[in-house]
């Protein structure tokens, strides 16, 4: 029987259109590939690292590698961006929350000022212990990626550079900027150097996770336990509080 020309538009449509299922199996069949390539970079670096040692881990062909990621380095650098997308999606969050323009109020009592003091003192509580959460969580986490940073950094033309540079270059500005113009407000102090604080903050998260032999040889603590993580987001909080609150 010959099928018309509407049945043979419609069975070529069908056939160039991916169906759901399909479409599921490659986000799964990607996901295993940078599952394994994460494992890979980490342990053995750039340099090191096998894609047929990636495709047998992942449990597909080394053709597949090639196709969605192009080479190696196409590869390397979507695990990298992936392991910043766990960091930076929450903190552009947390950056539209610090673009709300502040409330208007009409204190001119003493009591009225006070309760403006404290709300503004409230509201950078919580700025800094939702910042401190996601980078506790970010550095807790991903051990791995924290590993191929470090490979990366004694690798020549390391184009991993150029990605947390364009992924996080961008977050770092956009806080500072915020900060400056909270200080410009009276929000924090007049004397904070808005750089140094974001990259302090930074440093007493990560220190711990990026050097964790050392550090568990002079504090045996569980780092990664939920209790501890809690302890230890109060501490830096408190800090940094002490620092920018006027």
């Amino acid at each position: 029987m010959a099928l018309s020309p509407n049945t043979l538009a419609d069975t070529h449509a069908n056939a160039a259109t991916p169906t759901p299922r399909k479409e599921r199996n490659a986000l799964e069949t990607k996901r295993r590939i940078l599952e394994a390539a994460e494992a890979e970079f980490a342990a053995k670096g750039f340099d090191g690292a096998r894609l047929g040692t990636i495709a047998r881990a992942a449990s597909v062909q080394q053709a597949l590698i090639h196709h969605y990621f192009g080479d190696k380095e196409g590869l390397h650098g979507e695990v990298v961006r992936s392991g910043l997308a766990a960091m930076t999606e929450g903190v552009w969050e947390l950056l539209s929350r610090m673009d709300a323009p502040p409330k208007k109020t009409k204190a001119k009592s003493k009591a009225a000022k006070t309760s403006t003091k404290s709300t503004k003192a409230a509201a950078l509580r919580t700025l800094a212990e939702d910042f401190v959460e996601l980078l506790l969580k970010f550095f807790a986490t991903n051990g791995s990626f924290l590993a191929i940073l470090r490979h990366e950094a004694r690798r020549d033309g390391a184009g991993a550079a150029k990605i947390v540079h364009g992924s996080v270059g961008p977050i770092f500005d956009g806080i500072v900027a915020r900060l400056d113009a909270m200080r410009a407000r009276g929000d924090v102090k007049k004397d904070v150097d808005a750089r140094h604080l974001v990259l302090s903050c930074v440093a007493m998260v990560a220190f711990p996770f990026q050097e964790e032999p050392f550090v568990k040889a002079i504090w045996p603590a569980d780092w990664h336990g939920e209790a501890f993580l809690e302890e230890r987001k109060k501490h830096i909080v408190a800090m940094v509080l002490a620092r920018v609150v006027p």
